[in-house]
């Protein structure tokens, strides 16, 4: 049968030029098809002209084509899921509205109330992709890339009959970083990795085979490393674009995360926005999170004016008024995930799947980050030991947090979301846990089905 990948959201212009060209690239999967599904019709048929161009351009044997979500479903052999319900506009709640309740957000598409709220729109669309995918293709992979990750993994392992693994490039820009400050090869760069997604942590961290210690990655030294680095750094992932939407400032993005390798001895996965909601001291405060140099990521409007100008910079390259991108594989891992589920081609990607004694200080079935092992029988998750002592009772919370707003989101109790806003550290007010609950429900209740 010929391979058929399908990306839900394909129309995104920031997400599908970058899979597809790196899917096109793999010489292992000559002969496959790409089915693009996407609500915004407009976008879909733009994203559909490019990906026939960029084929062309990569010299591949691939079609592609749009289609509606049950036919791109039908006998699919991989769906990648890349969408954000309510897009920009709903986003901004997440990070909005908590705010006017002291919640300093930097992200909000993990945990904290932005999290939560994130979770209860998503999760109605993700189990009806997945079961559709129970009647139309029940031997495919969901392979996704939407936030949160962990939740929406949870939902669809644990509800339905699909296989799926989230796909996350934190790991592989830190590794960038680590590579750049250490003046060597990313490949030699080494760790086992645990935790959950956005709060996953290195150990074992190796360059060049040697163990590194705190006194080799100081906060002095990366100052120094920073201060002297010429070129903005790339982690050839969908990052550079999200950081490119922002001007410089003061920020550093991984000074907290030095700061944390400093105390700990292990160096957590990603960049300070995502990090630091995961330690709500760092985020009670403006002057906290100045002091810290944190980035507050924030939404509208620089992330719609970014959108329109990456569907801008699409139609110029259609149109011969733009430079087309280097032909490269980059850090994203879908296509690696796809070649070796269509050959056999035993591959390794950082994934999120649920707990099966992966990490065994963790409730099992519950989403974790570690290591996997991708070949033609699937996606198998590496056992990576612990969570560090000092990091698990935080990363336990994080766990509840998500499991409250699974279930919540499932079945529509406005007593279960509110808990989950309420455990969380981020909300120091727990009086108006109900009340701030109440507010994100009511702000996107058109894609709150299963609480109205």
């Amino acid at each position: 049968m010929r391979n058929k990948v399908v990306i839900i959201g394909g129309g995104s212009s920031q997400w599908t030029p970058r899979l597809a060209q790196d899917l096109f690239l793999r010489s292992g999967l000559a002969g496959s098809e790409l089915v693009l599904v996407d609500i915004d019709q407009e976008a879909l048929e733009l994203l559909t002209r490019y990906c026939e161009a960029l084929i062309k351009r990569c010299q591949a044997d691939w079609t592609v084509r749009a289609a509606e979500l049950d036919d791109a479903l039908r006998d699919a052999s991989l769906v990648c899921v890349s969408i954000s319900t309510g897009d920009v506009e709903a986003m901004h709640w997440d990070y909005t509205i908590p705010e006017e309740f002291g919640v300093y957000h930097t992200v909000a598409d993990t945990v904290g109330p932005g999290g939560t709220s994130r979770t209860l729109r998503n999760v109605p669309v993700f189990l009806d992709i997945a079961r559709r995918m129970e009647r139309l293709c029940p031997d495919a992979w969901m392979v996704h890339v939407t936030n949160p990750l962990n939740q929406l993994t949870s939902v669809v392992a644990r509800e339905t009959a699909i296989k799926v693994a989230g796909l996350c490039h934190n790991y592989a820009g830190t590794v960038r970083f680590l590579a750049s400050f250490f003046d060597c090869a990313q490949e030699e760069v080494e760790a086992v990795s645990v935790g959950v997604n956005h709060g996953t942590w290195m150990k074992d961290l190796t360059v060049r085979g040697k163990p590194v210690r705190p006194d080799d990655l100081t906060v002095e030294k990366y100052l120094r490393f920073e201060a002297e680095k010429q070129d903005v750094l790339v982690t050839n992932t969908t990052d550079d674009d999200i950081e490119a939407m922002f001007a410089e400032d003061q920020t550093l993005h991984y000074l907290l995360g030095v700061e944390l390798f400093q105390q700990f001895g292990y160096f957590p996965v990603g960049g300070a926005p995502h990090v630091a909601e995961n330690f709500p001291y760092y985020l009670n405060h403006p002057e906290v999170i100045a002091r810290h140099r944190i980035r507050r990521k924030g939404v509208l409007p620089v992330r719609r004016e970014n959108k329109n100008r990456k569907r801008q910079e699409i139609v110029d390259r259609l149109n011969g008024r733009a430079e087309w991108p280097e032909l490269t594989i980059s850090a994203e891992g879908l296509s690696n995930v796809a070649e070796s589920l269509y050959t056999g081609k035993v591959s390794r990607v950082m994934a999120t799947m649920l707990n099966q004694g992966q990490i065994t200080n963790l409730p099992a079935d519950t989403p974790v980050e570690t290591w996997a092992v991708a070949d033609r029988n699937g996606l198998t998750p590496v056992t990576s030991g612990p969570v560090p002592e000092a990091l698990l009772g935080m990363m336990q919370g994080v766990c509840s947090e998500i499991e409250l707003s699974v279930q919540a989101a499932v079945t529509g109790d406005r007593k279960l979301a509110t808990q989950a806003v309420y455990i969380s550290p981020m909300l120091q007010d727990k009086d108006k846990a109900a009340e701030l609950t109440e507010r994100l429900i009511e702000a996107q209740k058109e894609f709150l089905p299963q609480f109205f």
